[in-house]
């Protein structure tokens, strides 16, 4: 981060956390018995690992969670550990558990649908989230909604806090409904990965002039700004200023759990909603994807292999190409 940018307070706000349990074995097969080598479990979900990855890089973050049972617990004791401000709604139900198996060259992922809130649940992470949001430089909503949650639920809690909080800048990372619903409440940044952009927009994306021309529908649609995570192929922000592609060169890639979740961390550290943060979000990233957890640390040293330009090669194929769905 460049000391030239003030350090923001920035608020994260996860309706669906999870205990991500990480397993780890030397090789799998499907219908045997197959033994560990080691194994985690951490207080997660996407707006968690946000803020777990900023306070690291001593940021001033808070996560706001919802949490109830033994889990809410274990959610106080692993905040209370780390030192990680937190405000925890209580709800009457545990948190879910995800399960991430890590095998040679494959990671598989078995998420559970996330927790159900009740009317007056949501009232209270709502309540939290205008509280936090009235002191707070940035403001973001992550992750899935809870089962059962109204597909627009992110776009009334995006309007009531924009409304309450004008000046604080609200960020949003979701996919399907939830972020078609929401994109219309005007976001100032929303951080697809390629097939969520495709889906937003309705358009297949082969290459990176795809992937602009996407995200700058997405800014018609409503959002100030686009983050696009393009996996191997880097990442892509578009703003009324520009559209700029970052790359990294010779990254070990260990584990990609969470390399999106990274990203937006670096790019919210990065201070200026502009190429800056987009470097800084490629180093996390590319960090991220060296760590075998989610809790990395950032690697200076990968710095000389990030490389942030304009988009001058939009007929570049995309290694991973995304069909969109029409809406």
């Amino acid at each position: 981060m460049h000391d030239d940018h003030p350090r923001a307070t920035i608020v994260t706000v996860t309706p669906a956390p999870s205990i991500d349990w990480t397993v780890r074995v030397d090789h799998f097969e499907l219908g045997a018995v197959n033994r560990t080598t080691g194994s985690t479990r951490e207080a997660s979900g996407k707006g968690v690992n946000v803020a777990w990855a900023l306070h690291r890089a001593g940021l001033a973050a808070t996560a706001i969670v919802p949490a109830g049972g033994s889990t809410a617990e274990f959610f106080a004791e692993e905040f209370a550990a780390g030192a990680l401000r937190h405000e925890l709604i209580p709800i009457a139900r545990p948190v879910r558990t995800n399960l991430t198996l890590i095998s040679p060259g494959a990671t598989t992922k078995v998420n559970e649908p996330g927790t159900p809130l009740d009317a007056d649940e949501w009232d209270a992470l709502a309540a939290a989230t205008w509280a936090a949001a009235s002191t707070a430089d940035i403001v973001a909503l992550c992750g899935s909604l809870p089962d059962g949650a109204d597909a627009d639920t992110y776009n009334r809690l995006l309007s009531t806090t924009r409304a309450r909080s004008p000046r604080a800048r609200l960020v949003l990372d979701t996919s399907g409904a939830p972020l078609a619903e929401a994109v219309s409440a005007g976001p100032d940044l929303i951080k697809p990965n390629a097939d969520e952009l495709a889906d937003l927009t309705g358009r297949p994306l082969t290459t990176l002039g795809d992937v602009a021309d996407a995200a700058h529908r997405a800014r018609e649609l409503g959002a100030g700004a686009v983050l696009a995570s393009l996996g191997g192929d880097g990442s892509m922000l578009v703003t009324a200023d520009g559209t700029w592609i970052a790359t990294a060169t010779d990254i070990p890639v260990v584990n990609t759990v969470g390399a999106g979740d990274a990203l937006l961390a670096g790019f919210l550290a990065g201070g200026d909603f502009g190429p800056e943060s987009l470097r800084t979000a490629a180093l996390w990233a590319s960090s991220a994807v060296a760590s075998a957890t989610t809790l990395f640390p950032v690697r200076t040293e990968f710095a000389d292999r990030i490389q942030v330009r304009e988009l001058d090669t939009p007929d570049t194929t995309l290694s991973e190409p995304a069909a969109g769905l029409i809406h």
